[in-house]
């Protein structure tokens, strides 16, 4: 299923609509929460292009880090490229960027934009965990530390996550009767998508492949919403209707006795935990090696010194 989303709202620099004024780009971000004078407000707002998505969701940074102050304007980066349309849009998600790099926020924000279609949370959650765990156990690489902070989530987590990602803008509102459904901004996709394809191309290219695998895998039922459709019927003579149940009459199936039901061997939430403890168990084993390589390098360097002494008792005692 394909869901198409359109973000009217979204404005480049050179083509600001002649009936909003400065005013109500200023009136934005103040409704938003951001503390300043009118005066102030519309230099900022014009600093980032007048442009209500990147207005949006520079409120949500400064609202998030600054308690809606101006003051965070200075953490910001400044982009120095050749690239004025959308630079604005550019300078805030970079901005983004940073205050969430490493974290599972910001894994979950790569992939989602790796993916043209809304994408099913519950699916997706699923999917990637048996992805991490697969090449966890069979292959090291950059693509298992990528997934590494999604698959320390848990269900209450992911759902944590994923709100964090709205209340930041950088992921659409729940869609009506699907909220399971995940979509980004066109713009916010293309930057992040472009990023990760720049830092780091197996990345990419993997994650690009799952992602298709998982549109392709998901499907959306839609039965429910036309449960109060009437049925269309076609007529047919009651002499042809019984010829036709007479050709179609089977013997009864014989009833089977139920089965017993096969014990689940593994529970998700054990899953997550062997999981964390693997991890942990890494962690551990490479701090004793580490610790052990130090011991060793010590008692080397004991026995050095143990045997300095005798050296020099030695010359000093010559043998008569």
């Amino acid at each position: 299923m394909s869901i198409a989303v359109q973000y009217d709202y979204h404005e480049d620099s050179g083509d600001i609509s002649p009936t909003m004024d400065d005013d109500k780009y200023a009136l934005q971000l103040k409704e938003a929460g951001i503390k300043g004078e009118q005066k102030k407000l519309k230099e900022v707002a014009a600093d980032f292009d007048n442009d209500p998505l990147t207005l949006s969701l520079l409120a949500a940074y400064l609202k998030r880090w600054y308690a809606g102050r101006l003051n965070g304007l200075e953490t910001i980066p400044v982009l120095l490229d050749n690239l004025p349309e959308g630079r604005g849009l550019r300078r805030v998600l970079a901005a983004f960027e940073a205050k969430l790099r490493g974290t599972s926020d910001m894994t979950l924000l790569y992939l989602l934009s790796l993916s043209d279609r809304p994408v099913a949370h519950q699916h997706m959650k699923v999917v990637f965990h048996s992805t991490l765990m697969e090449r966890w156990l069979t292959k090291r690489d950059d693509y298992v530390r990528f997934l590494g902070p999604l698959g320390r989530l848990n269900e209450e987590h992911w759902q944590w996550v994923i709100e964090n990602l709205r209340r930041l803008k950088l992921l659409e509102a729940p869609i009506a009767k699907q909220h399971d459904l995940l979509v980004v901004a066109d713009p916010i996709r293309a930057y992040f998508r472009s990023n990760l394809k720049l830092r780091n191309r197996t990345v990419f290219e993997q994650g690009t492949t799952d992602m298709e695998k998982l549109s392709k895998d998901t499907v959306i039922d839609f039965r429910q919403r036309y449960q109060s459709t009437p049925e269309i019927k076609t007529w047919i003579s009651p002499e042809l209707q019984k010829q036709l149940d007479l050709e179609t009459r089977q013997e009864p199936t014989p009833v089977r006795e139920p089965q017993e039901e096969k014990p689940i061997l593994w529970k998700q939430e054990e899953l997550d935990t062997a999981q964390q403890q693997l991890l942990a168990l890494r962690d551990s084993l490479s701090m004793l090696k580490s610790h052990t390589k130090k011991l060793a390098q010590h008692l080397a360097e004991s026995n050095l010194a143990n045997k300095t002494p005798d050296l020099s008792t030695e010359a000093s005692h010559p043998a008569s």
